[in-house]
């Protein structure tokens, strides 16, 4: 049984954090302006099994040894490196002239969008330092939103079938 509620709270909790995340995009572009920016560079992470995320200097792509060598550790396959991740540093200059970098909230396995490429971008009008790139907020709602509700219905399915032990 306490599996079971323990789906069914965690989804509850889930479904909250995607509602609030909505919510927050909605008022975020009731408010906002959308622009063009260049991609400048890439934030790499490295992450090593049992270590946890290193950050690493920013630019392109590492191979796992290059990586390792700016983390400090050394290369040949004692660390099990888990992957390296590119998150794209975004430059756009708001409707005052001002310049600002965003870094995105998502990460990939591959330093894109290139560098030099041009990205759609929304800022926020009353504070054009806070901006994020559209696509990154369908994954920061939607995933907690599907997977709150997937656990809910595994949660009640169980409960109802009275076999949640």
């Amino acid at each position: 049984m306490a599996l079971t509620w323990g789906l069914i709270i965690i989804g509850i909790a889930l479904l909250l954090l995607g509602g609030y995340r909505w919510q927050q995009a909605q008022s975020f572009s009731r408010n906002s302006a959308q622009v063009m920016g260049e991609v400048i560079n890439h934030d790499r992470t490295l992450h090593v099994e049992g270590r946890g995320p290193i950050h690493l200097p920013k630019g392109g792509r590492l191979s796992e040894d290059e990586a390792l060598a700016m983390a400090g550790l050394p290369p040949g396959g004692r660390f099990n490196i888990e992957s390296i991740q590119y998150a794209p540093v975004v430059r756009y200059q708001d409707q005052r002239d001002g310049w600002h970098e965003i870094i995105s909230p998502l990460a990939v396995p591959s330093p894109t969008p290139a560098v030099g490429e041009n990205v759609a971008l929304v800022y926020r009008l009353d504070a054009p330092h806070e901006a994020s790139l559209p696509g990154t907020r369908g994954w920061l709602i939607g995933v907690p939103l599907v997977l709150g509700f997937a656990l809910c219905a595994v949660g009640l399915r169980l409960l109802l079938r009275g076999g949640g032990g």
